[in-house]
């Protein structure tokens, strides 16, 4: 079967910590190659950045926030820098197939279980 996994379901920090390379992502789908990372809070889905194979495109905005590392062909970890209330979410990971023709497959992890970064002061 195509499955993202994602781990662990919840990450409880105090603001000011920082989430090291503990949301963690993996997929063992043939031919993906690309890891994308989001994050959905109270104003909507936003795209974090990608995994292609080993090298990773953060989103201008997150730049020094937010990093990820891995391979995208199979595994890549996020982490989150310095806590603030504003970085509470739900965080989660898709895998991607690109063809030499420009079509895109996405294959995405169900929101049953994924990581969710609550603040507590």
């Amino acid at each position: 079967t195509k499955r993202v996994d994602q781990t662990p379901p919840v990450i409880i920090k105090k603001t000011g910590e920082s989430v090291t390379s503990e949301i963690k992502c993996s997929h063992s789908i043939q031919n993906h190659d690309v890891i994308l990372w989001y994050k959905q809070d109270e104003h909507g889905l936003k795209l974090l950045g990608y995994l292609n194979l080993d090298s990773p495109y953060p989103e201008d905005d997150v730049k020094g926030k937010i990093s990820f590392d891995g391979d995208g062909r199979k595994q890549s970890s996020l982490t989150i820098s310095n806590l603030l209330s504003s970085d509470g979410g739900v965080y989660f990971c898709a895998a991607r197939y690109h063809s030499n023709t420009d079509s895109t497959q996405v294959n995405t992890k169900t929101l049953k279980s994924i990581p969710r970064v609550r603040q507590t002061r």
